[in-house]
């Protein structure tokens, strides 16, 4: 009984703030704990084939990566995924940017911007802005697109499959 005195009276002589010290740790501990016990339970999804195909067909037709590349506005842009994005910045001009990471939101809003520097946008140091996501999503790599292609590739892929009738001809009625 003693010694549990003694042991009590030792907690009480510890200063304040070295007991809230110990309680903030404490705390953090449990936070750390619990956050890395959530992203464990996190199973990514597998790629969507619309997705892969998507990205597949505008890699074809993509050039070797560039460094950065003239900027003064963004006509239109189509997510490809959350970590590739298609910028055309005239009709005629397009740029495949992929993304350090998974964009949060980049598949759903509708507003995003560039960031840019004396009118040019360049890889690992720009970033793709969503309006609702906080954090900026750094830009890894930047491919110039051949629209013409693309955009035939989008024409045979929108058109229906027609494929050339046989000679069918129905009997002649007697």
């Amino acid at each position: 009984m003693h010694e549990r005195v003694d042991a009590i009276a030792r907690f009480e002589a510890v200063p304040a703030h070295v007991q809230v010290s110990r309680m903030s740790r404490l705390a953090l501990f449990a936070f750390v704990c619990g956050a890395v016990a959530s992203c464990s339970t996190f199973q990514p999804q597998p790629p969507d084939p619309a997705i892969s195909k998507r990205l597949s067909e505008v890699q074809a037709v993509a050039g070797a990566p560039v460094s950065s590349f003239r900027y003064m506005r963004m006509s239109s842009f189509e997510p490809i995924g959350l970590r590739n994005l298609l910028v055309f910045t005239t009709p005629r001009e397009a740029w495949l940017l992929r993304l350090d990471g998974q964009c949060r939101n980049l598949d759903f809003e509708p507003f995003l911007g560039l960031t840019s520097h004396m009118h040019r946008v360049s890889s690992g140091f720009d970033s793709v802005r969503v309006r609702d996501n906080p954090i900026p999503c750094r830009i890894e790599e930047i491919r110039p697109v051949d629209t013409a292609n693309l955009k035939r590739i989008d024409r045979e892929r929108a058109a229906p499959d027609q494929q050339p009738m046989d000679d069918e001809t129905p009997p002649p009625k007697s």
